[in-house]
């Protein structure tokens, strides 16, 4: 990473000699009222419903009724004042007063139905296929869900929010009754069809320049100025950045406020102090969602649970997260920080994992484990298994220098189990065609905990269905609590089922978690302060389009102005780098925690870094 960042400082200095550094003229935009974010693709697509590339299109312009803090779990109420089950089978969801329109008009129940209708025929969603028969108007403010029998409360509370293949953006009657739906996936909303680009929220999408940059200025009248506050900024410009050395670049000049980039964030605060991150420490970056090693469960030895046991016993995460990617130490229960800050007392996870448990790095123990079963070792000190040397093919992605660092890790520590590993590296679809056939001995996934709760994270990686499970792993008892666990919304019942799932989970160990994958994180307090970090988590640190109702909003509208701001600010010119396109590690490959995004149809909440 250091070097990259040398790069980038190099680059800088070149720039001043021969006048071409990454950021050309000063802006029109006064630099104490305007945020500065990026994306490494340029913005050009505006549709709120599929395609779009502009940060804030969901969350700041067109709203949802609830925004959800993955940092947290706390799912917020925004356009939606209350809502909650009045019969087994109605969902009634009262709006906020005085909500309106950005052209005036105002924003009612009518609306809610006509947006959660208009998903399913565009073809984005399909509510029926979770029981939802009728959405009834009650008055202007309610509006009521109506199932047919008792519907998965669990899942349905995950269509409160927008993103990933769940929930709606609340969109107006009056503009998009004018449009069929069906032309929806054509459409860019950019140039003619900006007009109906009419939202609830804080922010218009004011200019997009191609290739360059889109510029969202506050709407000064907007409904929630006296329920949250004004915004700060008065213009927030998503600018084209397209790698990390050149990021890091513009955040030691103080051109960008906030990113989601790879970048050395020790060696950029030596140069700007100014920057901060989510912790005030090493690793810096926040930890979000645990790197699972999957086992296929339906090939021996792999289908039994000691043996399983075994390898878990063999990982080392301390040697992971100091020797591969930046990441920090995981639970043994595939849980983000988010929920394992809401979880693991309620259930006492301690207790749990002491008595169900495995200890990580216990090389002994797991050698034990091994000479019970009978996997002795031969004349090179390999472990058998019905006479044959127990090879297991470890899948992972050729593109992902985090993965591979870790799978090569892996296979050192299992090697002194007298375990022997090949690494399998295929490209992304080729990888996941392997794990969705079954092709597989090992793998490497964020696959499932990414989530933003734990039901959806024990649905996606215990159901037989399950959307992540990739193992083929299947628990009749699991099955019935999953069952009973979709049928409640006491938290009592919750922490209860999550305790008993988690018991299985340590029990019958379907994956292994080996480390924390991280959220890639700067943000610059010379201009804008207030940014979310762990001791004051009220946002989240994605900075990326899509994940607006995710915390990425709640981010963006908690920022407040510093003092020693000037009145303007440089702004990247359309090319002119002389940084590699590709600074994401010392391999000059991707990386595939949590920070690289990704659209898999088959798993729709999954998350991994743009290229």
């Amino acid at each position: 990473m250091k070097r990259y960042l040398a790069v980038a400082v190099m680059a800088l200095m070149l720039g001043s000699v021969f006048g071409f550094a990454s950021v050309s003229a000063a802006s029109d935009y006064p630099r104490n009222e305007t945020l500065y974010t990026a994306n490494s693709a340029p913005p050009t697509n505006a549709n709120p419903f599929q395609g779009g590339n502009i940060i804030g299109l969901d969350g700041l312009i067109f709203e949802p009724l609830a925004m959800l803090n993955f940092m947290t779990g706390e799912l917020k109420p925004w356009l939606a004042e209350s809502w909650k089950w009045v019969k087994p089978n109605v969902f009634e969801v009262k709006l906020r007063p005085g909500l309106k329109w950005q052209d005036g008009q105002p924003l009612t129940a009518e609306d809610v139905k006509f947006s959660y209708e208009y998903y399913q025929e565009i073809g984005l969603r399909n509510w029926t296929k979770l029981g939802l028969k009728e959405i009834k108007v009650v008055d202007d403010r309610t509006v009521d869900f109506i199932f047919d029998g008792t519907p998965n409360y669990q899942l349905w509370q995950l269509q409160l929010f927008y993103g990933w293949g769940q929930g709606a953006l609340i969109i107006p009657k009056h503009i998009f009754q004018n449009i069929d739906p069906k032309q929806i996936p054509k459409m860019t909303f950019l140039g003619d069809e900006k007009k109906y680009l009419v939202g609830s929220g804080p922010y218009k999408l004011k200019e997009v320049v191609q290739q360059q940059k889109a510029i969202l200025e506050r709407n000064d009248d907007w409904w929630g100025n006296k329920v949250f506050g004004k915004p700060a900024p008065k213009y927030i410009i998503q600018l084209y950045v397209k790698d990390n050395s050149q990021a890091a670049n513009m955040f030691i000049k103080g051109d960008l406020d906030v990113g989601t980039y790879y970048i050395d964030i020790v060696q950029a605060k030596k140069q700007n102090p100014n920057l901060v991150s989510w912790l005030d420490k090493p690793p810096y970056f926040p930890p979000v969602a645990p790197v699972l090693l999957y086992f296929n469960t339906k090939k021996p030895p792999m289908d039994n649970p000691q043996f399983r046991r075994a390898i878990a016993m063999a990982i080392n995460p301390e040697q992971i997260t100091k020797n591969g990617p930046i990441s920090g130490k995981p639970a043994e229960i595939p849980f983000g920080t988010g929920l394992l800050q809401k979880w693991a007392g309620k259930i006492g996870l301690d207790d749990l994992v002491k008595k169900y448990g495995w200890q990580y790095g216990n090389i002994a123990e797991a050698n034990k484990i091994l000479d019970q079963l009978g996997m002795t070792k031969n004349a090179d000190g390999w472990r058998t298994y019905n006479g044959k040397v127990i090879e297991l093919h470890l899948v992972t992605c050729a593109g992902c220098s985090d993965w591979i660092s870790t799978a090569e890790i892996i296979q050192n520590q299992l090697r002194a189990l007298g375990i022997k590993v090949v690494i399998d590296k295929y490209d992304w679809g080729a990888m996941m065609d392997k794990y969705h056939k079954g092709d597989f001995d090992l793998g490497l996934h964020w696959a499932g905990t990414f989530q933003p709760t734990a039901y959806a994270v024990y649905n996606a990686l215990l159901s037989k269905d399950g959307a992540a499970n990739f193992g083929a792993y299947y628990n009749e008892q699991a099955e019935k609590i999953l069952d009973e666990f979709a049928k409640t919304t006491d938290p009592n019942k919750e922490a209860e089922y999550i305790k008993e799932l988690s018991e299985i989970w340590l029990k019958d160990v379907p994956a292994v978690p080996v480390y924390m994958a991280t959220l890639f994180y700067e943000a610059n307090t010379k201009y804008w302060t207030n940014w979310p970090n762990e001791n004051n988590p009220y946002g989240v640190p994605i900075f990326w389009a899509k994940y607006g109702t995710w915390g990425t909003a709640l981010a963006l509208l908690g920022v407040k102005s510093a003092s020693e701001a000037p009145a303007t600010t440089s702004q990247p010119a359309e090319e002119k780098t002389t940084t590699p396109t590709s600074s994401t590690s010392k391999e000059s490959k991707g990386l595939c925690g949590p920070a690289f995004i990704v659209g898999l149809a088959v798993v729709p909440l999954l998350l991994r870094r743009r290229r």
